[in-house]
Order: C-alpha cells, then structure tokens, then sequence
C-alpha cells in the first residue's frame, strides 16, 4: 500500500514536468529519482525491521504454550499498583532473584493479549492491566547484587515485551514504552566474552528492532555473532570443538548451551533478511552443535561432566528445549531437514538410541567422550591449563573432586537425574578421594587451575585412552582409562596420601535401579557390603558390569540416602530430597603409599562374559607406566608418564618423552597414534620392536603445535619393514 501511494506521487510530478523546459525537467527529474531512491530505501529498511520482529512475535508465541492459562491467575492478582503481593520487590536475591518473576508475569500477560489462541486476545481490561505492571516497572530500578540480572536477563525480558507489544491492537504509550527501552541500556557487549557477550548483544538486538536503528541493529549483529569463531584457550569455542568460560572451564553445557540457543535464536531471526548469516559461521556453529553438544545427550539427559556449577540445580540434566533449538535450525538451515529431524528423533526418550559409534578426546577442554549405541562412558580431566569445577552464587557448594577424572556412565539416560542432593560428595563416580566423616566444602569461587601438568588422550576416532596426573587435597595418584569397544579398563597407581582419612576410589554413585548381582547372585539390600574380592569376581546393576581382574577391596552400599539442594545451592529449598543409591567403591589402606586399583566396565550388559574379560591383559600398572592390550581387537594402549622402555605383549615400546599412545593393527599395517599429555614438545621418538610382525624401527612423530597442542598424530607402520 505505501509503495503504491509513492509510485502515485511520482507519476503526478512526472505529469507537471512535461510542461516544463528541458533543462528544468532533467534537474527536477535528477531531484526526484534521488528523494524516490532514499524513499523506498526507507520503506526497505522498515520492511526488515518489520519481517525480524514478526519472526520474534511467531517464536515467542510458538514457545508459549496454554497463554490464557497463566494470564488468567496473574491478571487476577495484579494490584491497582500494578504489582503481585506475593512477590518481594525489595529481594537483592544473587541467584533466583524474586523481582525478576514480574517480567515473567508481564510476558505472560502480552502474551495472552497478542496470541489470537487466546481468550483475552485484543482485549482491553488485559491491556490495561498490562500498562499497570509495566508503568510499575518503569518507575523503579530493581537491583540484584548479581550483575546478571541487571544487565542481561531483565533488559532482555523488557525487550520481548515491547516488541509483542508491538502486535496489540493498543500499543504501549510511547512516553512508557521509551522509559523502559532507557532500562534496557544496560551492559557491554564490547566487553564480555562468549556467552555473555552474546546475551548482552541479544537485549542490544531488540532494542534496535524496538527503535528501528540501523546502526545498533547492525552493531548488535556484529556482537551477537562475533563468538562465533574458534578462540585459543579463551572463553569461547575452542579449536576442538569444547567450549570454555568462566576462564579455561568446561562448559559445553550451561554457557555452551547459551550460546547454542541465544543465537540461534537470533540467526532464526534474521534468516533471509540482509543480516542473515554467512555460511562459514554457519557451518562452525553447526559442527558444534552437531558433533559435540548433541552426541553427549543421551535420551534427553545430558553429562553432567559438561554443566559445571549448574549441576547444583533441579531438573538441569534433562533437555527438554533443545527440541525448539533444532526447530529453530530447521529455518536457519532448511537444506539440513534431515539432520534436524533425526536430532528431535534421537532427543526423544521413546526412540531406540542411536548414537554414532565415536571416541574423542578435547584437547583444549580436557575432556573424553566414548559413545557407543549401548552407552555413554565419558570423563572429565583437569590440568594446570584448565580450571577446576567453580562454585559460585552460592552454587555448587560440594563439588571440589568435580574435575579429578569423573565418569558419567549412561545406559539408560536418567542414570543421575536430580541425584546430587543426595550424593556422598567424596565418592564422586570415577574419582580417587579422601574419605571425609562429611562433604566438604569447596572453597575456591570461579574455579582455579589445576596444579598437575599431565592431563590428555590419544584417540583414533574409535577407541582411545586417557590419562592424569591427580595432585589435589593431599591425594597424589596416577589415573588412565582405556577405551575400547564393549569395555573401559580404569587403573590407578602411585597412589599416595598422608592424611588420617582413608582413600577411596569410586566406581559409580547413581540411582539404585533394580537389583545388584554379585559374581551371579542377587544381594539382598543391606546398609554395607565390604569384600576382599579375588580377580574375576564382579558386580552388575543397571545394566552396567563392574569387572575386577585382581584382588583388592570392595564395598558397596544399595540404600537410601539423604540431603537437599540447600546443601549444594543457598538459593534453593531446604525441604529433605531422598532416594535409594548404588554406590560401589574401592578401599585402600590407610595412608596409602603407592596404592594401585584396577577394574573394568561393561556398560550396556545383562551379564559379564568372562571369555571377553581374558582378551584383555594389563600389562603395566606404576607410576610410570600403565598399559593395557586388548588381544580381540589387536589394540594396545600404554600412558607413559615418563620416558623409558617397557613390553606390551608382543612389542617392545620405546620412548623418550611422557606420552600417551595407541597401536592398532589393520590389512599389512599397523597404526601408530600419539599424544602429549603436556601439551609442551615438538616431537617425539618411539623405538618400536615387534619380532613375530618384523617390526624394528625408531618412529619419528611431529607433535602438533599451538592451539592444537595435545591433539593426536598418527603414523603408518609396515608389516616387515
């Protein structure tokens, strides 16, 4: 219509210039073309902003279920003061901050104003009410002692307001409208990192939409899109794919997951408008997504290696949202359907699972993923180039053994849902601890270092190992992992400690489900089961085998435990949470000096086939060496901690720096993989002797450099050569 009625005037003008003289046509026409041309470039410029905010309207809406529901409670109990009684609007709250619950109320009510699936949609007293709550908003500037509610969550709950509101049939009066757009004027997106930056940028993006501004819009994009790129070791996503903030910290999940859903978000947005974006940022935002947030959700239920000091809160490992995400994608990226929708279809808990059958190791991240269609086993390291698990907020409050080689053992999903209330947090699953009387605090806010230097994993894509050096709280211990296809062996060496608790090693801590099976015979539920066990004995439950292939000693628990998440998180509910616990460790002798342990998992299994377990021979367990062969699959891995020369079976190895390696054989070759755990050495020289392959040659291997320090080379062997 506003074209039409310009194309209209223009004609008329066009009429009157016939009467004119030839040089005063040409000028007035050359006036015209360039006042037409600035025109309809405003019109153009309108059209986008006008097409970027009906696509946030639609997500909103689309992302809204029931919207009468809520509106109907809270429109009822607004005061004539345009607030809710029950709300405590003087709360400087750091974590669930009372008075940003107002946002969320006044949302539900546009909501409810705007969705034509409403019973309240157009309608005037609604509207009224919604002037009410807002002006109320307006007039005050509610604080949190938590920067992050002031300058990113409520400028973005303002900045969805005003742009649903854009869609009433009455529009918010523009003297309250501007009042509030002056509260979103809140952070800097210039200097933040990762994840924040993207959030701060997002509240920049609707107020340039609200304001119709090309410049902030086309800042806002800039920002908003900025993260991504790969970064070396700052916060950000990193060059293998892990994703870090909060300094060099693990955080795939929670931030990770923020920058996933905040931009594309954003990206769904903009999606063929001028701002739309380009297909190299595209393609790094997907490979993250897709190979390596994704891959580690299984049924719904995510590592909870990955989510840091957000563990800490209810119902966070379950991943209900990310089917909106993949929504989102399948707009931004319609030529990948199919991708989009095999992700929905894996994410729901009814559908047989169906993951890719990968081993990875992050390098940057200091993390292990081993997916398998039958299970997840995955491990998180630390190192001194990366920092501990935070607590912080009041958040996270027992989680100081967090990094120190934790396994998450998934089968079905849920394994550790909403268990950490609950948890006994010396005897988090994989680790090497002191045994405390009671948990114990962790100290440190934010995360610090690690103060080991070994840390790093050698993978092939298919199988790999993994290994660190734990020297945390007085424990000094040499921890590996060997990844092969149906079985993980774990050992442990060196270690040490001269503290009066005892020390133990957890072999998993999670829900109790089902019955235990101890070498072939259910146990009935007691309070303690300790056992010296002799090698071969073993412990099923959950689908999950425990092998032990020599002698040590064991005990278990399978009963009811006890906490809240106060205990974990000051912000959260005091009220008792309890629930029956699997809990399976092993004991060392008090004060150990270099005690050693070594067990096998086989997750996914009703039943340990022992024939299996004979395929597999631990040829080293020291401090200096842990190596193991798997005799089924031609595959030996070994963790040098040091330089120096051992036998692995068949092959005499060796090597002049610490380093983590793997040998697997194929068609008339081997395959010679390596890594360096200390990320620091150019090079590597591995003397490898194999008598009955005909194998005798020093083995040079180029070490990556730079960001990709720590990552994997490989090197092709002859038969005979």
């Amino acid at each position: 219509m506003v074209d039409m009625m310009i194309l209209a005037a223009l004609a008329k003008k066009m009429f009157i210039l016939r009467i004119l003289t030839n040089k005063k046509r040409m000028k007035i026409i050359l006036i015209l073309l360039l006042a037409f041309g600035a025109v309809m470039a405003k019109a153009q410029d309108s059209h986008t902003f006008d097409r970027i905010k009906k696509h946030v309207y639609d997500d909103e809406l689309q992302s809204s279920a029931a919207p009468s529901d809520k509106a109907t409670i809270w429109r009822s109990q607004l005061t004539e003061a345009g607030t809710w009684s029950d709300i405590d609007y003087t709360s400087k709250s750091i974590s669930l901050w009372p008075p940003g619950e107002h946002l969320d109320r006044l949302k539900a009510l546009i909501v409810a104003y705007v969705s034509p699936k409403s019973k309240f949609y157009q309608q005037k007293s609604l509207y009224d009410k919604i002037v009410q709550a807002a002006q109320y908003w307006a007039n005050n500037r509610f604080e949190s002692t938590n920067w992050w509610h002031n300058e990113i969550a409520s400028p973005k709950a303002i900045g969805v307001c005003l742009i649903l509101m854009k869609f009433g049939q009455e529009k918010i009066p523009p003297t309250l409208e501007m009042q509030l757009v002056k509260l979103m004027e809140r952070g800097d997106p210039y200097k933040k990192t990762g994840a924040n930056k993207s959030d701060i940028a997002m509240h920049y993006f609707y107020r340039a939409l609200i304001l119709e501004d090309e410049n902030l819009l086309a800042a806002a994009m800039e920002q908003l899109l900025l993260p991504i790129q790969l970064v070396d070791g700052e916060e950000g996503l990193q060059y293998d794919f892990s994703y870090l903030q909060h300094g060099p910290q693990l955080y795939i999940a929670g931030y990770g997951e923020e920058f996933l859903k905040g931009i594309s978000k954003v990206m769904a947005y903009v999606r063929e408008t001028p701002y739309a974006v380009n297909k190299e940022k595209l393609d790094l935002f997907e490979k993250f997504l897709l190979e390596t947030y994704l891959p580690i959700i299984r049924a719904r239920y995510i590592d909870f290696n990955v989510h840091g000091r957000g563990i800490s809160r209810p119902d966070i490992l379950r991943k209900d949202q990310e089917v909106g995400l993949l929504q989102q994608m399948q707009l931004i990226d319609p030529a990948n359907n199919a991708v989009w929708k095999k992700g929905m279809a894996k994410l729901d808990s009814l559908q047989a699972f169906d993951a890719e059958f990968t081993h990875r190791h992050y390098w940057k991240g200091d993390y292990t993923t081993h997916l398998r269609k039958q299970y997840h086993f995955n491990v998180r390291l630390a190192s001194k180039r990366t920092n501990k698990s935070e607590s912080g907020n009041g958040e996270n409050m027992l989680g100081k053994n967090m990094t120190d080689g934790v396994t998450n053992i998934q089968v079905f999903g849920p394994e550790y849902y909403n268990i950490m209330p609950v948890w006994e947090w010396d005897k988090i699953p994989g680790t090497t601890t002191r045994d405390y009387p009671d948990d114990q605090e962790l100290k440190e806010q934010w995360g610090v270092l690690a103060t080991n230097a070994f840390a790093g994993g050698v993978s092939n894509g298919t199988i790999g190992a993994s290994a660190m050096s734990v020297q945390y709280d007085g424990v000094s211990a040499q921890k590996a992992w060997f990844f092969f296809d149906r079985e993980i062996v774990c050992l442990g060496s060196g270690i040490t400690c001269a503290a009066v608790e005892p020390v133990v090693t957890t072999l998993n801590q999670t829900w109790l489900n089902g019955p235990v099976v101890w070498n072939g015979k259910e146990i009935s539920t007691r309070d303690s089961l300790i056992r010296n066990v002799k090698g071969g004995e073993y412990v099923l439950h959950n689908r999950v085998g425990y092998y032990f292939p020599e002698a040590m000693k064991v005990a278990l628990t399978a009963k009811e435990q006890s906490g809240s998440w106060y205990r974990i998180n000051r912000s959260r509910s005091k009220d008792a949470v309890r629930g029956k616990v699997f809990k399976l460790w092993v004991e060392q002798a008090a004060k150990p000096v270099n005690g050693s342990y070594a067990y096998i998992v086989v997750p996914g299994v009703d039943q340990i086939d022992k024939r299996a377990m004979q395929q597999l021979k631990i040829w080293h367990n020291t401090p200096a060496i842990q190596a193991v062969e798997h005799q089924g699959l031609a595959a030996i891995q070994a963790v040098f901690h040091q330089s120096g020369t051992c036998q692995i079976g068949a092959w005499s190895i060796q090597v002049d720096k610490p380093v983590i390696l793997q040998i697997t054989k194929g068609d008339s070759v081997f395959k010679l993989d390596v890594a360096d755990p200390l990320q620091q050495e150019k090079a590597i020289h591995v003397h490898l002797i194999n008598k009955s392959a005909k194998v005798n040659q020093i083995v040079e291997i180029a070490l990556p450099q730079a960001e990709y320090a720590g990552s994997t080379a490989s090197k092709i062997i002859t038969i005979g050569k």
